[in-house]
């Protein structure tokens, strides 16, 4: 099996797998990675159910907009291509709407750094990119200056962006931050949470 055929049938399986752990609902979110040899990303579609996307609406593009195959991409190509464009080590980018993460993005809010598996995963808090209007270039832009060396990244009133060096490593990520997000609110409800300091 090819390289780019390898990769879409893992955005596929990841994505349907994301529907079902709650980092997806409905259409929302979405998820590439990107083959720098080539100049080539793959991106999910838009507005496209996971439990019936094929590895052939997979859409292959350019990082300046052109689309080379199969339709139209997610709104949020912008995001995804400012971020590879920023930062060579991101070969994977995984936009989400899970519902604790968003929720720090709602109130402006980092995702303190109160486990261990905080910094060996994520570089430490997780911190909140400054507002953009949903499928401009700038909510791409934001990201990327704020992510730094990161792990994710959370978007001002819109979700949270996970990123790696392959779609495994992204897909990892989005988990971690979006247990963090929820074990801090829980913590919070019944205390002081206490925050880590660097490792």
């Amino acid at each position: 099996m090819k390289l780019v055929d390898e990769l879409k049938l893992q955005i596929v399986d990841k994505s349907l797998q994301a529907f079902r752990a709650g980092l997806f609902a409905g259409t929302s979110g979405n998820m590439s990675t990107y083959i720098p040899e080539e100049k080539l990303m793959l991106i999910t579609p838009t507005s496209v159910r996971y439990e019936i996307m094929k590895p052939n609406q997979i859409v292959e593009m350019r990082l300046d907009g052109t689309v080379l195959s199969n339709g139209k991409p997610s709104s949020e190509w912008h995001l995804h291509a400012e971020m590879y464009k920023a930062h060579e080590n991101i070969r994977a980018v995984f936009h989400t709407h899970s519902p604790y993460g968003t929720a720090f993005a709602v109130n402006h809010m980092s995702i303190p750094a109160v486990l261990i598996e905080a910094y060996f995963f994520l570089g430490g808090e997780v911190p909140c990119a400054k507002y953009a209007t949903p499928g401009t270039p700038e909510v791409g832009i934001y990201a990327a200056e704020t992510i730094g060396d990161k792990g994710g990244v959370l978007l001002a009133n819109h979700g949270v962006v996970a990123v790696g060096k392959d779609l495994a490593e992204a897909y990892l990520r989005a988990e971690y931050i979006e247990d963090a997000a929820k074990i801090y609110t829980f913590a919070k409800q019944i205390g002081t949470p206490v925050e880590l300091k660097q490792l």
